[in-house]
C-alpha cells in the first residue's frame, strides 16, 4: 500500500485535550494522576484544516494526494446491504399475503360473530390491498405468530402504538381497539408515502414478558434474531460522577454534587448548586470537574440493549452486524441501534413490557380462585357513565393505569369522564404537547360549556369553512393529538405526502428537540396565508413541537384508555383483589406498597399482617370479612426475605426443557429421529430453517450418530453465556432456599405452637428467624415482635463454633427473667417501616403530630379546606416527587400524614433556593398558598421549604433507644445513625446494626 497521511483525529480543537484525557481516565478506570503514559504526550490529535495538512506533510507531497485517492474509492454505504425479512410462519402450499387474508377474515368473524360490517369490511379490503402492495404480510404474520404464543401460554399482552390504527391488527388480536369505532388514521401506520417499514408495539406482562422473548429466540434461532441496541449519553448525574473520578475526587464529593441533579435534566451545573453541594465553587478542582462535566453530557457513554426491539432476518444476521452476549443472561443483541434499523428499512418487532398488564393477570387469577368468575380483558367491557366512571370523576384512581399521577388524579374531576373516548382524552391531554400548545385550558372551558365550540377556518377562496370540522369535531375544535397534528399539516396547511411524513417522522422522536424547527416557518406561513388566525397557527405549531419532546398519539391513548378501564373496573368492583395484585406486581406505578394497603383499607377491604401460620410467598386473599376477601400480606413484603417468583420459576423451566445439557437425539430412522428431554420426553425437531431452543441453525446440521446419542455439533457456539453454565438438576436431599415455600411445607404437616418447634420444622437459617421476628410475624404463636426477637436469641447458630461457645453461653437469658414489657406503639410502627415499608398499626407522623400542631401546621387533608390564597404552613412525609418535561421545571410533591395527603407546587425560582430540600427531604414542611380551582382542585404553591426528616430520626431513636429489661443484641432494633455499638459483655467488641439508615422507604421521583 502506497504511504498515506493521517492524524489519528481524536478531537475537532486542541481545546479538547484535557476533555480527551478524562475519557482515556475513564475508559482505563483510574485516575489524572496515576494513569501516566497512558495519555496522548500532545494536544496534536485535533482535526487539522487541509493547509496544515499540506505543511505538516510537506515533504511527502505524493501521501496527501494518496490518500484523497484513497479515500475517493471508499464508496460504501450501509443502504447497499439487501435485507430480507425472514419468510415465517407461513404453511406449506400458502403464500405469507393468502394466509394473512385468511387470518384476518377468521378473526373478523371471531371479533364481529353476528355481522361484519360494511365499513369494517371496507377498511379491511383497503389495509390488505396496501399491505399486498408494499409485501409487509410476513411482518404482521410475524407479530400474530409471537401473540398467538403468548396467548397459548396465558400471557396478557394488547398492541398499542400506531398499530392501534389498524383494523387488520385489531381482528388479528395484536390490538383490543376498533379503529372503525374511534376514526384512527390507518396512514399514520402505514401509507406508500412514508417509505419505511410499519412498527406494531406489543405489551406483554412485565413478570412473563422473557418467555416471550426467549420464545423469538427460539423459533427463530440466535442467529437469525437479536435485540438491538441503544446508545446511552452522559447526563449531569452520570458526567459530574464519572469526570469527579477521573480527577480523583472523592466519593462524597461527587455524590454531593451528583445528588443537586434533578433526574437528567440541565445542561450541567451551576454555582449554586455546588454551594448547596456544601462545596466552594471557586475551587479549582470543583470547578475543572464542572466544567468538564458540562462538555461531556450528551456524548455517548455504552451501549445498552433496547428495551424490547428485535431485528429478524432470513438468512443469518451475523453478515450484517456483529452479534454479542447482553449482560442480561440468556439475551444476544446488535450494536445497531433503532436509526441504524431504520436506515437499512430492516423491520423492528418490538416486545416491550408492562407492569399493570401482570397486576390484571394476577388480579383476574385471584378472582378465579377466591370467588369462582374467570374474567378476560374483553371481557371488560365499558359502560357509559358507570361506577367505574363515577369514581373517577371524583379522583379516586390511586393505581389505576395512567390516571394515578397527581396531574392525572386533578384533571379527572375537571374533565369528569362519563364515556370510552373521554379516557383517551384523559390519557392523552396530560402531555407535553396539548400543554405547550395551551390547548387544555381551551378544551375544558368548551367541555364544561364555558366557551363556545368553534373550529377554525381559511378564507373562502382557500377552501371550505369546514374543513377541520372532522379533524377536530371529536375533541370539540382543539388538537390534543400528534393525528390531528398531521392532518392539520395536510388539510390547512396543505402539506405534501412527502412533507407530512416528514413532520411525522420529527414528532415520533423521543426526546429528540432540534428537528421540528425546519417546518415551523412552512406550516405557520401556509396557515397564514390560506386565512387561518396567526394565533391558531403558532398554536398548533407548539403542539407540534410538544409532540416532539414526547410524543403520544391517539391511537396509543385509545390502547391505554382500555387498560384504565379495565384496572378502574378492578378497582371498583374488587378492590381487594385489586390491591392484592398490585402489591404481588411491585415494583410498579407512582405509589409504594404503605399507600395501596391505605387506599384498600379505605375502601373497605381488611389487611392482615404477615404471620408464618397464614401467609404465603405472595399476598394472598382470605375468607370474606363483610363485603370483600382480606388480604394477608406475604413473605414477599420483608426485606431480604428469600421467596422463589412463580412467574420466574416458569421461565425457568421453560428454559430448562430446551438446555443443551438435557437433550440428545435419540437413534432412530432418519424420519423419526427426535429429541428428549432428561426424563425422556419427546421434544419436537423444528422446522426446516426455524431456530430452536438456543440456536440450532436448522435441522439440516444436525449429525446423528447411530452408535450411540449424540449432543448437538457446534450448539454452544450460538448460545448465550449463561446457558453454557452448568444446569445440575436439585438433587434428592437437598435444602430448599426458599423460605418462604419451606414454611408453607411444614405447617401443612402439622400447626406451629412454639418458635422452637417452628425452627425445627422448617430448618430455617436464623437470619430468616430474626427477619420474620423483626416484621412481627409470630403473633399466631402467641409471640409479639420483642418476645419473638429475645426467643430468636435463645436458639443456638446455624454453625456452632466451639472457639465461641463459652462467649455464647454469656449471651443466654435467665429463664427466670421477668416477662418483657409490651413494645409501645411508636416503636412497632417504625419497625414496621424499616421492615415490611409498611405499618397496619398507624403512621409514624401521628407520633409527630402534637409537635407539629404546636407549630401552627395543619394536616394535609387541611389544605383542601383552606380559602384560596390562605397562606399556611403544611408537613408530611415525602411520597412522590415529579419534574415533568411540559412543566418548564416546576416541580410537583405528594406529602402524606396520618390523615391523608396534600399537593404541593415548586415553582422554578422556589426549587433553587430549596433545592437540597425538594429533592433530599424524606419528611418536609412547607410555607405557601392556597392555590383553588373551580373544581375544587387545591395545591398548596410552596413559598418556602424546610427538611424535618430529623424529627423521624428523632423519633425513632427516641423509641428505639429506651431502656427496655432485654439486653442488647444482635436482633434487636438499635438507634438511627448509630452504626456500632459495644458488646454489652465485651465493650471492645463491635457489632454493626443490619437495618438502621431507613425510617421510611424512599420516595417515587419522576423525571
Amino acid at each position: 500500500m502506497a504511504l498515506l497521511a493521517t492524524n489519528e483525529v481524536l478531537y475537532h480543537h486542541p481545546a479538547r485535550r484535557p476533555l480527551q484525557d478524562v475519557l482515556t481516565c475513564i475508559r482505563e478506570k483510574t485516575t489524572i494522576e496515576t494513569i501516566g503514559k497512558r495519555l496522548e504526550a500532545n494536544a496534536e490529535r485535533y482535526l487539522k484544516p487541509a493547509d496544515e495538512m499540506a505543511r505538516l506533510f510537506r515533504d511527502v507531497p505524493e501521501a496527501i494526494a494518496e490518500t484523497m485517492r484513497f479515500a475517493s474509492r471508499i464508496t460504501f454505504s450501509l443502504d447497499q446491504l439487501k435485507y430480507q425479512y425472514p419468510d415465517e410462519p407461513v404453511p406449506p402450499g400458502k403464500t405469507a399475503q393468502r394466509h394473512l387474508e385468511d387470518l384476518t377474515w377468521q378473526g373478523a368473524h371471531e371479533r364481529f360473530p353476528v355481522r361484519i360490517s360494511p365499513k369494517t369490511k371496507k377498511v379491511l379490503h383497503k389495509e390488505l390491498r396496501l399491505i399486498r402492495k408494499l409485501k409487509y404480510a410476513h411482518y404482521f404474520l410475524t407479530v400474530h405468530d409471537i401473540v398467538r404464543y403468548a396467548r397459548g401460554q396465558k400471557i396478557l399482552c394488547q398492541g398499542r402504538g400506531s398499530a392501534a390504527n389498524s383494523a387488520v391488527c385489531y381482528v388479528l388480536g395484536i390490538t383490543s381497539v376498533d379503529p372503525t369505532k374511534i376514526d384512527l388514521l390507518f396512514e399514520r401506520f402505514i401509507s406508500k408515502e412514508r417509505l419505511e417499514p410499519p412498527d406494531i408495539d406489543v405489551d406483554f406482562e412485565h413478570s412473563r414478558r422473557e418467555e416471550v422473548m426467549q420464545y423469538v429466540y427460539r423459533r427463530y434461532g440466535r442467529h437469525r434474531a437479536a435485540v438491538i441496541a441503544t446508545v446511552i449519553h452522559y447526563r449531569p448525574r452520570s458526567a459530574i460522577r464519572d469526570v469527579g473520578k477521573a480527577l480523583g475526587l472523592t466519593e462524597d464529593v461527587t455524590a454531593a454534587l451528583a445528588d443537586t441533579v434533578w433526574g437528567s435534566w440541565g445542561d450541567g451545573l451551576d454555582e449554586m448548586q455546588v454551594r448547596q453541594a456544601g462545596l466552594d465553587p471557586k475551587n479549582s478542582m470543583v470547578e475543572l470537574a464542572v466544567a468538564l462535566a458540562a462538555e461531556l453530557i450528551d456524548f455517548p457513554r455504552h451501549l445498552s440493549q433496547h428495551v424490547g426491539g428485535y431485528v429478524l432476518t432470513q438468512d443469518r444476521l451475523d453478515t450484517y452486524v456483529p452479534i454479542g452476549n447482553a449482560a442480561m443472561d440468556d439475551r444476544t443483541f446488535i450494536e445497531w441501534d433503532k436509526d441504524d434499523v431504520d436506515a437499512l428499512n430492516m423491520m423492528k418487532v418490538d416486545v416491550l413490557a408492562l407492569g399493570m398488564l401482570t397486576c390484571i393477570r394476577k388480579c383476574f387469577d385471584l378472582i378465579a380462585d377466591h370467588k369462582g368468575e374467570r374474567y378476560e380483558l374483553a371481557d371488560i367491557k365499558s359502560v357509559d357513565d358507570d361506577e367505574v366512571y363515577q369514581m373517577l370523576q371524583r379522583g379516586e384512581s390511586l393505581g389505576v393505569f395512567q390516571v394515578e399521577s397527581r396531574a392525572q388524579m386533578n384533571m379527572l374531576p375537571r374533565l369528569k369522564p362519563r364515556k370510552f373516548y373521554d379516557l383517551v382524552i384523559e390519557v392523552a391531554i396530560v402531555r407535553p404537547g396539548p400543554i405547550q400548545g395551551d390547548m387544555v385550558h381551551p378544551y375544558l372551558r368548551r367541555r364544561n360549556r364555558q366557551e363556545k365550540v368553534s373550529y377554525p377556518s381559511p378564507s373562502p377562496q382557500h377552501g371550505e369553512k369546514d374543513e377541520l370540522y372532522k379533524v377536530l369535531h371529536k375533541t370539540l375544535g382543539v388538537p390534543l393529538f400528534q393525528e390531528q397534528a398531521m392532518r392539520i399539516a395536510i388539510e390547512a396547511a396543505k402539506f405534501s405526502p412527502e412533507e407530512a411524513n416528514g413532520l411525522r417522522r420529527a414528532m415520533a422522536t423521543f426526546r429528540n428537540v432540534g428537528t421540528m424547527g425546519k417546518f415551523e416557518s412552512k406550516l405557520i406561513n401556509n396557515m397564514i396565508a390560506r386565512g387561518y388566525d396567526p394565533e391558531f397557527a403558532k398554536s398548533c405549531f407548539d403542539q407540534i413541537k410538544g409532540f416532539g419532546s414526547y410524543g403520544f398519539p391517539e391511537s396509543h391513548a385509545a390502547s391505554f384508555a382500555q387498560l384504565v378501564y379495565v384496572s378502574s373496573w378492578l378497582k371498583h368492583f374488587h378492590p381487594d383483589a385489586f390491591c392484592c395484585g398490585l402489591l404481588n406486581s411491585q415494583p410498579m406505578g407512582f405509589y409504594a406498597p404503605a399507600q395501596i394497603v391505605g387506599d384498600a383499607r379505605k375502601n373497605g377491604v381488611e389487611v392482615r399482617g404477615i404471620d408464618v401460620s397464614f401467609s404465603h410467598a405472595q399476598n394472598t386473599l382470605e375468607e370474606k370479612r363483610g363485603k370483600y376477601h382480606a388480604v394477608r400480606l406475604g413473605f414477599r413484603q420483608i426485606d431480604g426475605f428469600r421467596w422463589t417468583d412463580p412467574d420466574d420459576e416458569r421461565l425457568k423451566q421453560i428454559q430448562s426443557s430446551f438446555s443443551d445439557a438435557h437433550l440428545r437425539i435419540v437413534d432412530a430412522p432418519e424420519a423419526e429421529s427426535h429429541l428428549v428431554n432428561r426424563e425422556g420426553a419427546a421434544l419436537p425437531l423444528p422446522l426446516a430453517g426455524e431456530g430452536w431452543g438456543g440456536g440450532v441453525s436448522t435441522i439440516r446440521t444436525i449429525r446423528v450418530d447411530r452408535a450411540s446419542p449424540t449432543r448437538i455439533a457446534s450448539f454452544d457456539a450460538m448460545r448465550p453465556k449463561s446457558e453454557l453454565r452448568s444446569s445440575r438438576p436439585p438433587q434428592a436431599g437437598e435444602v430448599k432456599t426458599d423460605w418462604a415455600e419451606r414454611i408453607v411445607a411444614a405447617r401443612k404437616r402439622r400447626p406451629f405452637t412454639s418458635l422452637e418447634d417452628f425452627a425445627r420444622y422448617t430448618a430455617l437459617p436464623k437470619r430468616a428467624l430474626i427477619l420474620l421476628a423483626d416484621a412481627d410475624a409470630f403473633r399466631s404463636i402467641g409471640l409479639d415482635r420483642r418476645a419473638a426477637l429475645w426467643a430468636v436469641r435463645r436458639l443456638p447458630d446455624d454453625v456452632p463454633l466451639p472457639l465461641f461457645e463459652i462467649a455464647a453461653a454469656r449471651e443466654q437469658p435467665d429463664e427466670n427473667a421477668p416477662e418483657l414489657p409490651l413494645m409501645p406503639l411508636p416503636e412497632q410502627v417504625v419497625a414496621d417501616y424499616q421492615t415490611i415499608r409498611l405499618s397496619l398499626k398507624g403512621h409514624p407522623m401521628e407520633f409527630l403530630r402534637p409537635m407539629f400542631a404546636s407549630e401552627g401546621v395543619i394536616a394535609c387533608p387541611g389544605v383542601c379546606h383552606e380559602r384560596d390564597k390562605q397562606y399556611v404552613r403544611c408537613a408530611g412525609v415525602v411520597l412522590v416527587r415529579q419534574r415533568p418535561g411540559s412543566a418548564k421545571g416546576v416541580v410537583f410533591m405528594t406529602l402524606e400524614d396520618e390523615t391523608g395527603i396534600a399537593n404541593i407546587v415548586v415553582w422554578p425560582k422556589v426549587m433553587e433556593r430549596y433545592r437540597k430540600e425538594v429533592m433530599g427531604a424524606r419528611l418536609v414542611l412547607v410555607e405557601g398558598y392556597i392555590q383553588s380551582s373551580p373544581e375544587h382542585v387545591t395545591h398548596l404553591v410552596a413559598q418556602r421549604l424546610f427538611d424535618r426528616s430529623q424529627d423521624l430520626v428523632n423519633l425513632a431513636n427516641d423509641v428505639l433507644s429506651r431502656k427496655h429489661a432485654v439486653p442488647a443484641g444482635l436482633a434487636l432494633i438499635e438507634p438511627l445513625h448509630d452504626d456500632r455499638r459495644q458488646h454489652p459483655d465485651n465493650p471492645g467488641q463491635k457489632i454493626r446494626h443490619p437495618r438502621n439508615v431507613r425510617i421510611l422507604p424512599r420516595s417515587r421521583d419522576f423525571h
